[in-house]
């Protein structure tokens, strides 16, 4: 059990790891890059679940481009099979006007009935937004329709549904949307699912943010763990010199385990970050790492110092001394060796703080790049608990709580192996 343990341990850290270095090569970075660029996002669908919900007994429509079925000059046919409960969220056409004629945009039903929809010099158009076409619809097809319904993404339920019998349905089949006095038109069905983890209120990409921030929160966790570990290791052992050096080193690992993290940290961001034209924070890795490494290795030296104390009070270093051996000889070839194995168990028993502590500092925006932590802060900011956006949510938390859970796990081997010996 004890070997199970470690071994699911290091295997969920090996898969982290690897999928931390892989996964931004699966995404655009022009996406993150437009990130809070609003008009970037303004074709996708907002609050949109995964397209895999699909897989589950939903009937929900996906995102999509339709390819034009018939082209001729100036005139070009695209069908849409529209077989699902709940209308897309909006249908998006763009076009290159012909020189000195009106774009038309005509949408046929499958019963037959066809609906202009636009005919002006616009060369982009959203149907979901032409609202006096969709009240004469509704009207036409005994369906109840608001303007409000445009911002609750039901704005084109008069188009794809039917009153039948006083009872409202969806029509399946296939629509017609036709293109007239325009070249190269393009129609883009903005559904009601989109990507491997849907979208955020804004229509932005969670499924990418996801990918590139693995490797953000990863290497900002390794660094600070070993980091940290590594100054509270030095600091243990130099704490035991004699004369200054050792009372000043013991002092700051004593400061070190008082100083309010969260706050500090904050606090610091002014001085070591910049903020972008679009209010990024952005603060520099190395100084983010560094800063949070002081701040938490404070216990760590105090552990290791109270094993270095211990260990100078044996016979073997009395002895040493005796023969002429200094402090810090004594200290590299003795207590070295002793101090190590359980410097590696701090490192597994460190690390899910600092996940935790990059994630909280990723939610308020002072983490360097693009973390977990700032997709948090998006549950908060965009009540997704509130709106059921359980994407936002499940994917990010379970990544997070998986990725401690795996040190957790390393840690009671450790314990159970090293620290157990009686």
């Amino acid at each position: 059990m004890r070997t199970n343990k470690l071994r699911l341990g290091v295997a969920i850290i090996v898969i982290y790891t690897i999928a931390a270095f892989i996964a931004p090569y699966f995404v655009n970075e022009e996406k993150i890059e437009n990130w809070y660029n609003g008009l970037y996002w303004k074709e996708n669908p907002k609050l949109a679940p995964p397209s895999w919900v699909n897989l589950f007994g939903k009937s929900l429509p996906p995102t999509e481009e339709l390819a034009p079925v018939k082209s001729q000059s100036g005139l070009q046919a695209f069908e849409y099979d529209f077989r699902y409960s709940k209308p897309p969220q909006d249908i998006i056409v763009k076009s290159n006007k012909t020189e000195g004629s009106p774009m038309t945009v005509t949408v046929t039903t499958p019963s037959g009935e066809s609906y202009q929809f636009y005919r002006g010099i616009s060369d982009e158009v959203s149907l979901a937004y032409q609202w006096q076409v969709l009240m004469e619809i509704a009207e036409d097809r005994g369906v109840e329709f608001r303007m409000e319904d445009t911002a609750f993404r039901m704005g084109l339920k008069p188009l794809f549904f039917v009153n039948q019998s006083g009872e409202v349905v969806p029509e399946h089949g296939v629509y017609t949307i036709t293109v007239e006095g325009a070249l190269n038109s393009t129609v883009k069905i903005v559904g009601a699912t989109y990507g491997i983890l849907g979208t955020d209120t804004y229509g932005r990409d969670v499924g990418a943010a996801f990918l590139w921030g693995a490797r953000q929160t990863v290497v900002l966790v390794y660094l600070t763990a070993v980091v940290a570990v590594v100054l509270g290791t030095l600091a243990g052992l130099a704490a035991s010199l004699r004369g200054k050096t050792g009372t000043v080193v013991d002092s700051i690992s004593k400061l070190s385990t008082i100083v309010p993290v969260i706050p500090f940290m904050i606090a610091l961001t002014p001085l070591t970050g910049s903020v972008s034209y679009n209010a990024r924070i952005t603060v520099p890795m190395w100084a983010f790492v560094l800063a949070l490494a002081v701040l938490l290795f404070g216990k760590i030296a105090r552990n290791v110092g109270a094993i270095v104390r211990t260990e100078l009070n044996k016979e073997y270093v009395a002895a040493a001394e005796s023969l002429g051996a200094d402090r810090k000889w004594i200290l590299r070839r003795h207590i070295l060796k002793i101090v190590g194995p359980y410097s590696i168990y701090q490192l597994s028993l460190f690390t899910p703080k600092a996940i935790a502590l990059i994630s909280i500092l990723g939610f308020f925006r002072v983490a360097p790049g693009f973390n977990w932590g700032t997709m948090l802060g998006m549950v908060l900011s965009q009540n997704a608990i509130y709106s059921m956006a359980w994407w936002m949510i499940v994917p990010i938390g379970l990544a997070l709580v998986v990725f401690a859970l795996a040190f957790v796990l390393i840690n009671r081997e450790l314990e159970e192996r090293f620290l157990s010996r009686g």
